[in-house]
């Protein structure tokens, strides 16, 4: 009995060891969404990882009355059905090298460094790249800095709960996105004027008809495991041709007063982060001017 009894004495000792090493350690207990929001978003901005992506956008342009197919077509031209998937490393917020597909856009995997602003493509496996002006995901909210934009002021996140996901022990956020989702998604566009002013216009024509992002938040250290974003935007054909017209001075061909019915956008992302902390050097490509550059199309609604 007393072998037994020092048995399990020595047993609950390692298990405080175990818990005070970390073991079983929550550091989101007693924190509050929000906090726990923070914390996420901090992670991903501040620290070196590994990150996939998975992105779909659709285009549905069937309740859209007055505007000539070929008109329509051209104002859908970056509006593509698309389909994103890729892998890479962070260094920062400001630098990270990732292999992407663009389907149905590009027919094999690219390569695409973000280096503090500037972004570059390379078509063949890293040998030579191609300066790509601007590029975000085709206008998914797939990067870090979209992604952080999103979590700051998201609102009043609901707790959902604990979960395993791949072994990891996470706590699950789930939020509305509200009307500010374009601004955010917006503002962290690339390029010069005529690019912040594009910006500007798509932001009054646009509405979000539905949306939620859902984190999973790792107990363990408080950093983003991984995040689903989905929303669905309309842009309303009347107030954009409206606005094009007044900033082109009037010459389209198209009457305002004869347009109805909207664009809507679906889009879903999904991220995962892994190895936190393992060491990522990026450099800046060099430009090669016979690389080839982005296909057209390929920077999407708001890329290059």
């Amino acid at each position: 009995m007393r072998q037994l009894s020092r048995i399990a004495a020595a047993s609950a000792a390692a298990g405080l060891a175990v818990t005070a090493c970390g073991g079983s350690t929550n550091v989101l207990q007693g924190k509050s969404t929000q906090q726990i929001v923070t914390l996420a978003s901090t992670s991903i901005t501040q620290s070196s990882y590994h990150m996939t992506v998975h992105g779909t956008l659709s285009v549905d342009a069937s309740s859209v009355q007055g505007v000539p197919e070929q008109e329509l077509n051209q104002f859908g031209a970056a509006l593509k059905n698309l389909t994103v998937d890729g892998s890479g490393d962070v260094q920062s917020a400001q630098r990270m090298r990732f292999t992407i597909t663009l389907k149905p856009v590009v027919d094999k995997p690219i390569q695409v460094v973000l280096y503090d602003g500037g972004a570059y493509v390379s078509q063949d496996g890293g040998k030579t790249f191609a300066d790509a002006g601007s590029f975000d995901f085709s206008g998914l909210p797939a990067s870090p800095a979209e992604l952080s934009a999103i979590l700051k002021d998201l609102g009043s996140p609901q707790d959902q709960g604990s979960q395993t996901r791949d072994g990891q022990s996470v706590e699950k956020l789930h939020a509305a996105i509200g009307q500010d989702f374009i601004s955010k998604v917006l503002s962290q566009m690339n390029g010069g004027a005529q690019a912040q002013q594009f910006a500007a216009l798509f932001a009054q024509v646009m509405t979000v008809k539905n949306g939620s992002v859902d984190l999973f938040v790792r107990h363990s250290d408080g950093k983003l495991d991984a995040a689903n974003t989905s929303a669905t935007l309309a842009i309303d054909m009347a107030r954009l041709i409206g606005a094009l017209a007044q900033a082109f001075g009037g010459q389209l061909p198209i009457d305002a007063s004869g347009v109805s019915g909207s664009l809507v956008l679906s889009e879903a992302v999904s991220s995962t982060f892994s190895n936190y902390g393992e060491k990522v050097s990026i450099s800046k490509p060099t430009v090669d001017p016979n690389a080839p550059g982005l296909p057209s199309g390929a920077g999407g609604l708001f890329g290059a």
